[in-house]
């Protein structure tokens, strides 16, 4: 979490940050990509070990290390040890709080949080969180004398506690001057937009019809159709006695094909009247913590948008979003294990659960637990045989482990399922190529490949890999060299595409033109082991050959896949032999003289395949969408 000499500020700066961004997230409607839950923004955390005996320094470094790692549940014990030790610190005092209530801990965060304002009485998260804990319990008088209390020190537009003392005003009978409090003039556009829907679910909650009906039209009209709105808006209108109208909206805007969507929809088709999304004030105020949560996370602000979605699921602990957005903030910090157990709390009714079991099978994938996530998704593919993107994630989870057979059947079954194709489509097709062309079957990944460019032109991977697969078999090479080169404009920062674009100039033995583009590959990615054996073999032909060998070293370094390493140490011993000119040249190579044999090892590729093709097969389309507006 927090460095001591960062406590105080970090009282009020959750807040204010979350003010500022806000402006960039608050038209979220749906949860991240699959793939997107597995992207690493920090390194996983590893167990951090107190040295022995119970010292306040060596308690006090664990922490530290734990905390710097994102893992606040290790931070906090070792917090704790040194709170023990040292009581009198409000440094250790304020960081023990803020970690036991980024961890969950609720009842050790309320001690705290009570010493914590005897010592520091401006200390604004700890009045807010104390004030959550006092609404929770429809203490509301005491919740708003804390949330004033906080304020006092906060911007007056600050939307944590502008959003509390409304949701107080609410609870306290005072609903009319709780939604004139969220009627400011002078805001932006995005602060007038959040400020809009949160005043519908006040006015709902309060049981303005009117107000909330003008609020909710004003977001709608205003914007594309957000889905999450869109579910809220029609809640509103069923429940004041237009569920057809209601149904109209569910259908104008697609929302009938989000996960509560679905439920709003059949409850409407079968007669019976959907409450409304917020229902009474814990829901309510549990509402504006998760949207000030979401827009935190969406810009990496982790360690706020973790209290604040604590405070969401203190409020709501039924919350299934608020779950599923948690165990994605720790997805994207690689704290898998806490993020199925978050998973494991959504229970099989839920409208969210197929997702979220779709979520722990590629969490599970992402700790080498390939197996169970295959079996897990086999399984659920048996209830829902027809779900696109459990098909799209068994597939990218077999492609993963190699089983590329088993992949291009799932991939098959989501394209059976598409009718007529629509741009958007391009990667299933994409990605059914790979598959089939890393099976060696290239009679049936050259038409996938040519089928995902005619749906969409502009992508680079696909340029890539078709492009690359015809120049090294030798076919259609000034058409191959274009779509590579069209690639690197589309994607000049791809180390991968432009690594392509210079080993396609190797194989011309046009080492100059190649030697630019692969330092150039390496320099983005240093990291990738083929890549850097790409640049040994093109220094080696130059006659930089000490500079070959230690490209070579340095590739072996990066963990090849084994039948690499060894050619590599090969290339270490006895260089390279001798190139008799070149494999192909632009402007030679008649259309009839091209062989139809199947494309030799792929290439470079973010994920783990070894050789010189582009990325991998784009992950599975977004899971439904669980975000509030």
């Amino acid at each position: 979490m927090l460095y001591p000499e960062k406590a105080k500020a970090f009282r009020f700066s959750p807040f204010r940050k979350a003010a500022s961004l806000i402006a960039l997230a608050v038209l979220m409607t749906g949860t991240a990509p699959a793939a997107q839950a597995l992207r690493a923004k920090s390194r996983p955390a590893t167990v951090i070990e107190a040295p022995s005996g119970t010292s306040l320094l060596g308690s006090y470094l664990a922490g530290h290390v734990a905390r710097a790692t994102r893992d606040s549940d290790s931070a906090a014990q070792y917090y704790r040890r040194a709170l023990t030790l040292d009581p009198a610190n409000e440094d250790i005092l304020d960081e023990a709080f803020q970690l036991e209530l980024a961890s969950g801990n609720y009842a050790e965060a309320k001690v705290h949080a009570l010493r914590l304002i005897k010592r520091q009485p401006d200390n604004s998260i700890a009045h807010i969180f104390l004030g959550a804990d006092a609404f929770k319990q429809k203490n509301f008088l005491t919740a708003d004398e804390h949330f004033k209390t906080a304020q006092r020190t906060a911007s007056q537009d600050e939307p944590t506690i502008k959003l509390a003392r409304a949701w107080t005003g609410v609870a306290l009978g005072r609903a009319d001057k709780a939604i004139a409090s969220l009627q400011s003039a002078g805001k932006s556009a995005w602060a007038t937009h959040f400020e809009t829907v949160q005043r519908a679910f006040v006015a709902d909650a309060g049981k303005s019809k009117t107000q909330a009906e003008e609020a909710y039209k004003a977001v709608y009209d205003k914007k594309a159709p957000n889905l999450r709105i869109a579910e809220a808006y029609a809640r509103h209108i069923a429940f004041w006695g237009n569920p057809q109208e209601a149904l109209a909206l569910l259908q104008e805007a697609g929302a009938q094909e989000t996960p509560m969507g679905k439920v709003v929809y059949a409850e409407l088709k079968a007669g019976k009247t959907p409450k409304l999304m917020v229902a009474d004030v814990e829901e309510g105020l549990a509402e504006s913590f998760l949207g000030i949560g979401q827009v935190l996370a969406a810009n990496n602000g982790v360690d706020a948008a973790q209290i604040y979605f604590r405070f969401a699921l203190m409020l709501n602990p039924d919350s299934d979003i608020a779950k599923l957005e948690l165990a994605e903030l720790y997805g994207n910090i690689e704290h898998y294990t806490k993020a199925i157990f978050l998973i494991d709390k959504i229970q099989e009714q839920s409208p969210f659960w197929v997702n979220a079991q779709m979520r722990k099978a590629l969490y599970l994938n992402s700790m080498k637990k390939d197996a169970e996530a295959s079996a897990l998704l086999a399984a659920l593919l048996q209830k829902h045989p027809d779900n696109q993107q459990l098909l799209q994630s068994a597939a990218l989870i077999e492609s993963g482990r190699k089983s590329y057979e088993t992949a291009i059947g799932y991939y098959g079954r989501a394209i059976a399922l598409l009718g007529t194709p629509e741009k958007k489509d391009w990667q299933l097709f994409y990605s059914r190529g790979v598959a089939h062309e890393r099976s060696k079957q290239w009679a049936k990944a050259e038409p996938d490949f040519k089928k995902a460019l005619e749906l969409d032109p502009e992508q680079g991977a696909t340029l890539n890999y078709l492009g690359y697969s015809w120049l090294d078999q030798n076919m259609n090479i000034p058409e191959a060299f274009d779509m590579i080169k069209k690639a690197v404009k589309l994607r000049p920062n791809d180390g991968y595409i432009i690594d392509s674009l210079g080993w396609a100039y190797y194989l011309q033995k046009d080492y100059d033109q190649a030697v630019k583009h692969l330092d150039k590959a390496v320099e983005l990615r240093p990291e990738d082991p083929t890549l850097n054996d790409h640049l040994g073999d093109v220094y080696w032909r130059l006659g930089r050959k000490l500079e070959a060998k230690f490209q070579w070293t340095q590739a072996l370094t990066l963990n090849p896949e084994p039948e690499d390493a060894a050619k590599i140490k090969r290339k270490i011993e006895a260089g390279l032999a001798d190139d008799s000119g070149p494999r192909a040249e632009l402007n030679k190579v008649p259309q009839a003289e091209q062989p139809a044999a199947a494309a030799p090892e792929p290439g470079p590729a973010p994920a783990p395949a070894p050789a010189p093709v582009p990325a991998p097969a784009p992950a599975p389309t977004a899971l439904p969408e669980t975000k509030t507006p």
